[in-house]
């Protein structure tokens, strides 16, 4: 019996030691706090009896869900958690065993008191990244794109480093490639060494001591150099698509947009160009980790024997009863393994005129074009799949009488 007890002693041990080392190791990694916020659809927030809106939560499996951006995070070393915006004091209890702040889908506006703790904060070395968008107080459709919530959450925090949260510019889709420096953040190469890519932008407005990394530029995928009629007149000087700044021992990063870093979605989403990289070089150096043993080297999806097989597209649309629109839809089936996401991007045929797609967004595999005159229309589904260009025509005629 007692060989029997001081066997379970024994196993109890080693079980405890395993889970202390476990808990252990979980310690050592450094935290990141992402926060995130509830409004609906008609901008009311909290969301109360109706669904909430993009909240974009790391748990998240669906298309605008944030769990690849989670998984980008761990995979380079990070403990990454999420905490409601209304239900968090950012104090010095919550921020002191933090290496990173996230502000991802907040709308509550902090005090000032928050402000001064996150300011001091920063200067004893945490770091802090933020983004915005219009979606962060409702659907643009109801709210519209010139609603300052999400932005003005924002800047209660980011303004003491430098960085005003411009308003949503409805401007389309943007592919940053150039740098004003050379950087940790583009793989030390100012000219093309990572690409990362926005849409429904956000620029940051930078001001001492923040510096502009990357100005707002367009990348050959058409967003317009411009702000939002609300901001007045867009200064390429200042008006930027990436800003940093570094206050005493910490680091402030301002992004342009939030749809990089979503799983799927309009516009843009993780998966394309550098995003999953630039994702995960943005929370190293916001930590101080800005090695580049802390980066994860690409995988070669060629040497696993992975290959890329052409997509398969159906086109659809729907007109609206009075004509005045018409919603776009194409749906792609990629049943390759390759890890290659296809780019998709509506074309309109020659000589279009009064056809507009809805926020200067025509990247989406959903959307709507609005119509000025009767007449017939064309589009075209083009889808980009690494070395494949797929193309799918659609006609859409529209009826003297459906005007009327």
């Amino acid at each position: 019996m007692n060989q029997q007890i001081r066997f379970l002693y024994s196993s109890f041990t080693a079980l405890l030691l395993s889970v202390s080392s476990l808990m252990a190791e979980a310690s050592d990694k450094p935290a990141v706090l992402y926060l995130y916020g509830d409004v609906s659809a008609h901008g009311k927030v909290p969301s109360g009896n109706e669904k909430p809106f993009h909240q974009m939560r790391l748990n998240d499996e669906g298309r605008r869900g944030m769990s690849q951006f989670k998984e980008a995070i761990e995979e380079v070393g990070f403990d990454i958690r999420e905490a409601y915006d209304a239900e968090t004091t950012l104090d010095t209890k919550t921020l002191a065993p933090l290496s990173v702040l996230i502000l991802g889908s907040n709308q509550r506006r902090f005090t000032p008191e928050e402000r001064a703790a996150v300011e001091q904060w920063v200067k004893d070395g945490g770091g802090i990244i933020a983004w915005s968008d219009s979606a962060f107080g409702g659907h643009f459709r109801h709210v519209g794109v010139d609603n300052p919530t999400g932005r003005i959450s924002n800047n209660d925090i980011t303004e003491p480093f430098g960085m005003y949260f411009m308003t949503d510019n409805g401007a389309g889709n943007y592919l940053v490639t150039e740098y004003e420096k050379d950087h940790f953040l583009n793989r030390s190469d100012k000219d093309g060494g990572l690409a990362f890519r926005g849409e429904g932008v956000s620029p940051v407005r930078v001001s001492a001591p923040a510096t502009m990394l990357a100005k707002l530029q367009h990348g050959g995928l058409g967003g317009g150099l411009r702000l939002n009629k609300v901001d007045g007149k867009y200064d390429p000087d200042r008006d930027a698509a990436l800003a940093i700044a570094e206050v005493g021992k910490g680091r402030a990063i301002g992004v342009f947009d939030r749809n990089l870093f979503w799983n799927a979605g309009e516009g843009t989403r993780l998966s394309h160009n550098d995003n999953r990289e630039f994702t995960q070089r943005l929370v190293l150096w916001a930590a101080g980790r800005d090695g580049e043993q802390n980066v994860l080297q690409e995988t070669n999806n060629d040497k696993k024997g992975l290959h890329n097989i052409p997509p398969k597209i159906e086109v659809s649309h729907q007109l609206a009863a009075d004509g005045s629109y018409v919603d776009l839809e194409a749906i792609v089936k990629d049943d390759d393994q390759d890890g290659r996401e296809p780019e998709i991007e509506w074309r309109m045929g020659k000589d279009q005129e009064g056809a507009t797609f809805e926020n200067n967004n025509p990247r989406a595999a959903k959307v709507r074009v609005f119509l000025e005159k009767p007449g017939t229309y064309s589009f075209q589904a083009f889808v980009r799949d690494g070395d494949y260009t797929l193309r799918k025509w659609l006609k859409v005629d529209v009826p003297t009488k459906k005007m009327q």
